[in-house]
Formats: structure tokens, C-alpha cells, sequence
């Protein structure tokens, strides 16, 4: 089962961090996002993604 998150990014925070804590790729968060590899995020920003949530309680 697919949901949105919003996850708000914290400092200290990368695009392969978010990806690896909710288990999906970095070119997937970037996609979601409109975002490119090379932007930098900020705290308080807003990510929309995507999770499986039958993955994340696994682990």
C-alpha cells in the first residue's frame, strides 16, 4: 500500500538520507519534488514522498 508523506526537513538532512530512512531513491524524491541533484535543501522545507507503508514497519 502506496501513501503521500510530507516529510520536513531537518539540518543535517541530504536527498540519500530522506531516501534511505523511507526507502526509496533519490531520483524518485527529486522527481516528486521537481527538484534537481544539485539543489540544496533547506530546514523547514516540505518534501512530498511517496512510501510503501507495508515496507516501512519492516526492519
Amino acid at each position: 500500500t502506496r501513501r503521500t508523506i510530507h516529510y520536513v526537513v531537518r539540518r543535517g538532512d541530504s536527498l540519500s538520507r530522506i531516501a534511505r530512512r523511507f526507502r526509496v531513491s533519490v531520483r524518485d524524491l527529486v522527481r516528486w519534488n521537481g527538484l534537481r541533484l544539485s539543489d540544496y535543501l533547506r530546514p523547514g522545507q516540505r518534501l512530498k514522498v511517496h512510501v510503501d507503508v507495508t515496507r516501512l514497519g519492516a526492519g
